[in-house]
């Protein structure tokens, strides 16, 4: 039996496989020191082992070594477990298995990022030359039925209203129930034109329900004339392009060219890359994500100078340095400067209401360059700062000072590619009683008038105001309205 001692001179713990003898001369392996076995404390009776011989050598004991269990022979041996080798055919499978996931995940992302949106395949059926629009998602919207009772007004008043229940009407239902989306372009030269995408596919036959519809063919493709007040006039062009998308156009030819109508009912399909969806760029994908939005695209119609907030000018024709109008005109002056276009949106979510303004740079080092001076500016300091006087005078016409706080406090500055933006956030439920008034000046005053007249047009988001636009052009934007700090990174974009 195993037997532990110590050596009396190192302490160094000792193992035999046997308890020795009393006396029995015992070696200290680690310090050499022979020291003789003690007696036995518990096993006294045991039968003693024989002293080795004077000229015996010491038994040596193994320092801390455990000694091994003797085997059971009839134990069962332990087979050693064969090292598996892999399938050939297997791993070949999981190879190929990891191919097509890697080709179908590829797929899926360029496809996203390749895709035609919604505004873009709707703005295929609007003139190429329209240079503003703008956009409700009128099915994000409903979502959230308390805010949609509150834009009651706001929907109520805007100038596809009766067209869309007409339609509406015609197919057995009522705006809510067909109207899914609903974009409306504008060109300076023919007109207004207002696109409706429905929830659920729409027959086009439908549109010959409408009192007083007019059937009329123009190379293949059919339309009608329809008794509906559109942009001034009693009638109004009509056609379905597809099965989700209904178009309502003016039926005047000194409005809408017939030339320029041919090209929409066939969805401008030789010259798409001419079409605003298409011209927009970065600028249209990033507004049209808005659930409200509008937009202008500058050319020699809808200029720069076109879209700055208007000052009133003296008899003199000069106007005071430090009139708080006249400030805000040169800061957006110097933004816009250059750029090909402008937008603004205002996303709807259960606990916020995002305002973003969006300048298209011609050149993205502009685009980073102006973020950075306006994020060191006293408007990028937020509450910490102090506003200039023109800001001021833009925000207390929201009425609400709590809305006013957020719009200040909340504002964020960045830059991504060739694009500016600045964006901003309050409440929801706290916006929701002016929600109209916040949403009209970001849709502008075309989708407040129920008349649909020319020369009403988008105006400015919350912090901004604008003017009416020139006959039969949008209004000017100013700048946007509210962000919550603790819930956007200034620097992200």
């Amino acid at each position: 039996m195993a037997v532990e001692l110590r050596c009396p001179e190192c302490r160094a713990k000792l193992r035999l496989k046997s308890a020795p003898e009393a006396g029995t001369e015992v070696e200290c392996p680690k310090c050499g020191t022979v020291f003789p076995a003690p007696e036995p404390e518990d096993d006294a009776d045991a039968p003693r082992k024989k002293a080795p011989a004077p000229d015996e050598k010491p038994a040596k004991a193994s320092e801390d070594k455990k000694p091994k269990a003797p085997k059971d022979p009839k134990a069962p041996r332990k087979r050693k477990a064969k090292k598996q080798e892999t399938s050939k055919l297997a791993l070949i499978a999981v190879i190929c298995a990891g191919t097509v996931l890697l080709a179908c995940m590829s797929g899926v992302l360029i496809w996203y990022f390749t895709r035609t949106t919604k505004a873009v395949e709707m703005f295929y059926y609007v003139p190429e030359d329209a240079q503003t629009a703008w956009g409700i998602n009128v099915g994000h919207v409903q979502k959230y039925p308390v805010f949609y009772k509150a834009i009651n007004s706001l929907i109520s008043g805007a100038p596809f209203k009766p067209a869309a229940d007409a339609i509406a009407k015609a197919a057995g239902t009522d705006m809510d129930g067909l109207v899914e989306y609903v974009a409306v372009a504008e060109s300076t030269k023919n007109g207004s034109v207002a696109v409706f995408r429905t929830k659920t596919e729409f027959d086009g036959a439908d549109l010959s329900k409408i009192p007083g519809a007019e059937k009329k063919t123009l190379d293949g493709k059919t339309y009608y004339n329809v008794p509906i007040s559109w942009q001034g006039n009693a009638s109004a062009r009509v056609f379905a392009p597809t099965n989700r998308l209904i178009v309502v156009c003016p039926a005047d030819p000194g409005v809408l060219n017939d030339s320029v109508f041919k090209k929409m009912i066939n969805g401008h399909a030789d010259s798409r890359d001419k079409t605003l969806g298409v011209r927009m760029g970065a600028l249209g994908k990033r507004v049209t994500r808005g659930t409200f939005w509008q937009l202008i695209m500058f050319d020699n119609e809808w200029n720069v100078e076109r879209a700055l907030p208007q000052v009133t000018v003296a008899q003199d024709g000069k106007t005071s340095p430090d009139d708080p109008k006249a400030k805000k005109r040169a800061e957006y002056s110097e933004g816009m400067k250059g750029s090909s276009g402008i937008g603004v949106k205002a996303s709807l979510g259960s606990r916020e209401l995002r305002f973003e303004m969006i300048v298209a740079e011609k050149d993205g080092t502009r685009a980073t360059e102006y973020a950075k001076r306006m994020k060191e500016s006293d408007l990028g300091k937020g509450d910490e700062g102090t506003p200039p006087r023109w800001f001021k005078e833009e925000t207390s016409g929201l009425g609400d000072k709590k809305i006013e706080a957020q719009v200040i406090s909340n504002l964020a500055f960045g830059s991504s590619g060739d694009l500016f933006f600045v964006k901003t956030a309050v409440d929801t439920t706290d916006v929701q009683q002016s929600a109209s008034k916040l949403l009209g000046r970001v849709l502008g005053a075309t989708a407040q008038n129920a008349g649909g007249a020319p020369g009403a047009g988008p105006g400015a988001p919350p912090g901004g105001s604008g003017g009416p636009g020139r006959p039969g052009g949008p209004g000017r934007p100013g700048p946007p309205g509210p962000k919550q700090r603790r819930r956007y990174n200034r620097t992200r974009c």
